[in-house]
């Protein structure tokens, strides 16, 4: 409807006086529909040539008009962002980010090049503390300082774990006979002997700069021993093993912050040794818990034979050496592992059992529960309960992990504090960062703390939830046979919804570092669960209070039975369960799920929406993770080219079975090919050996050669584009122009290698043979190989984890010694 200007003149000119000077301008009432403040102009406006323009009339006003709304709304986001990251900050945003950049600071340290020096640092969180002082009215620069100084404290903390432990590596491998005082000992699931040694002296010879302990395994060992005897045998040194593969787990390092400087084994039969015990109250308290801790474990495998008894220690002792690996294997496939280590799962249910059977036992005293503070009391008791179970599980890192978090929480309780909050959790992790900073590039850190996050963020948000809508019921409403039901549901729901939420959160972690995420995860905790809380841990804990009166067989029986249920769902669900391997997970798609997760827990306002498109470039990114075409062990003794269907062609017929399935599993690879031997035609990417010379076409069209013979290497040369020597040699080298050479002194210098090709495959090399095709295809191997792409383990060895590596034969060119077959005779001087 429109209203001429004629039709207002009259009726200004009614009134008389009150008349106005009419206008020619036209209004159309659609536009009262719109907000003004959402478009964030006027409705109309007036032209130069007096008349007023409308927006929203015809296709051009509507986009005019959507435009302006857009842009108003992105006005309004811009406006809300500051006070959005005001309300994270009131709600205590800030503190729960502290040890996420702590720990930024921790891995900024170890992925370093070089070793960072001290005073850098020190004087560096000196400089920041001045500007976070003097910037006391800017509150945006004071967070910034913040931040960096929790970046700079993460980086101090771990350069001085590093140099806390400062471990002494052995360099290079040595037979030599070792007199040394027994740490740990636990039997393995072969009926071998794993064992732990402080070495107190070497001879024959003599090491100058030898390991202060070391881990070695043994055939036999002599009766009747237990911790802080002394053991003197032949054994065989070798240094740690680097990555099996580039971004892969370094036994290396983690073994430099546990103190052990060599792995070994035993040769011959070694004997008891007189050795001094160890000097201190507190040597001999943790000498006498594990004395506890190993008569606890033959006494649980006295009750529970089999491997239900080797989980039932596992459980108890911390020793599950003697789980078979295909049980492992069940575990994982079915996401029951975290059952077999000491964790946050073992600490809470120790801690909960302790908890409730003190506030039962109080109910029966009204008087006592009505005076005194029951609970708090509850406690202090269980805190001390789980500290017992700490030093009896051996102290794991994973178990002091969780017992951290655990007595957080615990001394929440007992000043009135909630005991399950992200602010406790970010407690416990400023703690475990500050003392053990090296443990946040495990899984073990990364898993825990997720999973925990993640129940917290959840059930916080199903308690707001739940509170909004109004969906609270009362127990005492459901009455007569439907009261076990629902509760059952209840407690089987509630397993279930914590698996998912739990395992979604830490498969992230599982993904990149064991490449699995145990797809029917949910179902098996939701089946096994309940039996470990119900049947297995409860009678754990019945069984070592009944042990002072002989009476643990029952319990420890009961506990078997739980235990060889759980074995039976783990296999169960496993063999039904689809691969759960997703594939190689680069660093980068790594940190861009960290930093979505964490923003996606840690935040309340419409802020964490930022995570998902993090989470979904990560994800594409992980999709596209490129495979290497070549992998090259550390020792140059084992290579693998990776076949056009997916498989792994080896350059021998028995390589080592670990790495070989770490590269099935991390590569996502079909079957392992073995060469094909003097006589056999080899067929597409085979490896053709002969004579001590391996040779193969990788799909690309290069040729691949391998020997560890010094006098096949002009052969090798030869024939190869790219060549690996696995001897060592003065200068190795090729006369040939334009070859790529691997050699032994490399490779146990950087570790284990990927070799990728930035150029496609050539097909012309089978096209074509031709002289022009000839000439074609030298051209394109020629451009493929110039693009090579070669990726270390470890790279420059330089860090006092990976140092020792400069001291290998192999390092210094020198060829290896060879141990004799015969065991020589030990009996003389033992």
């Amino acid at each position: 409807m429109y209203h001429s200007g004629a039709v207002v003149q009259g009726h200004w000119q009614k009134w008389g006086s009150m008349a106005e000077p009419s206008t020619d301008e036209k209004t159309s009432e659609r536009l009262f529909w719109f907000q003004p403040e959402s478009l964030g102009q006027p409705l109309v406006k007036t032209s130069g040539t007096g008349t007023i323009d409308h927006y929203g009339v015809g296709s051009n006003g509507r986009v005019a008009v959507f435009k302006r709304s857009v842009e108003g709304k992105l006005q309004a986001i811009a406006h809300g962002i500051p006070a959005a990251i005001n309300d994270e900050i009131a709600r205590g945003a800030k503190f729960l980010f502290l040890p996420v950049f702590a720990g930024t600071g921790a891995i900024l340290y170890f992925g370093a090049s070089g070793e960072p020096r001290l005073s850098p640092m020190i004087l560096g969180i000196t400089l920041l503390v001045g500007f976070y002082l003097l910037a006391h009215n800017r509150p945006s620069i004071r967070m910034v300082c913040l931040g960096f100084m929790a970046i700079t404290a993460g980086m101090v903390c771990a350069k001085l774990e590093t140099n806390r432990a400062a471990t002494p590596m052995l360099g290079s491998e040595v037979t030599t006979r070792v007199t040394g005082r027994i740490s740990a000992l636990a039997k393995d699931a072969n009926g071998g002997w794993r064992v732990i040694l402080d070495v107190i002296g070497t001879e024959r010879p003599s090491l100058r700069y030898g390991p202060e302990r070391i881990a070695v395994s043994a055939r036999h060992l002599p009766r009747d021993l237990s911790i802080g005897d002394g053991l003197k045998a032949l054994v065989h040194l070798r240094p740690q093993s680097g990555p099996v593969r580039p971004a892969n787990y370094d036994f290396a390092f983690n073994n430099y912050y546990r103190g052990i400087g060599a792995n070994g084994f035993l040769l011959g039969l070694p004997q008891k040794a007189n050795v001094a015990p160890k000097a201190g109250i507190a040597a001999a308290a943790f000498l006498t818990i594990s004395n506890i801790r190993q008569q606890l474990t033959h006494r649980i495998l006295k009750s529970i034979k089999g491997e239900p008894g080797d989980i039932a220690t596992s459980l108890v002792t911390g020793q599950r050496d003697g789980i078979s690996e295909e049980t492992n294997n069940a575990m994982r496939r079915s996401g029951l592992s975290h059952i077999l280590s000491i964790s946050g799962f073992h600490m809470a249910l120790v801690a909960a059992i302790s908890i409730g059977s003190l506030r039962a036992v109080f109910a029966f005293f009204p008087s006592a529960s009505a005076r005194y503070p029951v609970k708090k009391l509850a406690a202090v008791i269980a805190l001390f309960d789980s500290a017992f179970y700490l030093l009896l599980s051996g102290a794991d890192v994973a178990a002091q992990r969780s017992f951290v978090m655990l007595a957080v929480m615990l001394l929440a309780m007992t000043v009135d504090r909630a005991a399950i909050s992200m602010r406790n959790l970010a407690i416990a992790a400023s703690i475990t960062i500050a003392v053990s900073p090296h443990e946040i590039l495990g899984p073990s850190f990364q898993m825990s703390y997720s999973a925990t996050a993640a129940l917290i963020a959840f059930y916080s948000w199903w308690s707001r939830y739940h509170l909004r809508r109004g969906l609270r019921k009362q127990t005492s409403a459901k009455a007569g046979i439907w009261l076990f039901p629902s509760k059952a549901t209840a407690y089987i729901g509630g397993i279930a919804m914590t698996s998912l939420v739990a395992g979604g959160a830490s498969s992230i972690f599982a993904a990149y570092h064991f490449n699995n995420t145990a797809p029917f995860g949910l179902v098996g905790n939701a089946l096994a669960l309940p039996i470990v809380s119900i049947l297995v841990m409860p009678f754990a804990v019945l069984g070592l209070l009944a042990m002072p009166f002989d009476l643990d067989w029952l319990p420890f029986k009961i506990m078997g039975w739980g235990i060889e249920i759980v074995i039976a769902i783990a296999k169960a669900v496993a063999s039904h369960s689809p691969s759960g391997n997703l594939g190689l997970m680069s660093e980068t798609s790594l940190i861009l799920m960290a930093i979505g997760l964490l923003l996606l827990l840690f935040l309340s306002t419409w802020l964490r929406l930022l995570a998902l498109p993090l989470v979904a470039l990560a994800i594409g990114l992980t999709g596209r993770a490129s495979y290497p075409a070549i992998v090259v062990s550390e020792d140059g003794k084992l290579v693998a080219l990776r076949t056009d269907d997916d498989h792994l062609a080896i350059n021998k017929q028995a390589g080592s079975a670990f790495s070989l399935d770490n590269w099935q599993l991390g590569y996502r690879a079909g079957q392992i090919i073995k060469p094909a031997m003097k006589g056999d035609v080899a067929s597409g990417a085979q490896f053709e050996c002969a004579d001590k010379l391996c040779t193969a076409r990788e799909p690309g069209g290069l040729i691949v050669a391998y020997t560890d013979d010094a006098t096949r290497t002009a052969d090798a040369c030869l024939e190869g584009d790219i060549i690996i020597l696995a001897f060592a040699a003065k200068a190795p080298n090729c006369p040939n122009a334009g070859k790529l050479l691997l050699s032994s002194q490399m490779l146990a210098l950087k570790g284990a290698a990927e070799i990728r090709f930035d150029a496609p495959q050539s097909d012309s090399v089978k096209a074509d043979s031709t002289p022009v095709g000839t000439d074609l295809a030298k051209q394109e191997l020629s451009q493929r190989l110039n693009s090579v792409d070669i990726k270390y383990a470890i790279g420059t060895p330089n860090r006092p984890w990976n140092n020792y590596r400069i001291y290998s034969r192999a390092a210094r060119n020198l060829e290896e010694r060879q141990l004799s077959k015969k065991p020589p005779d030990t009996s003389n001087k033992m």
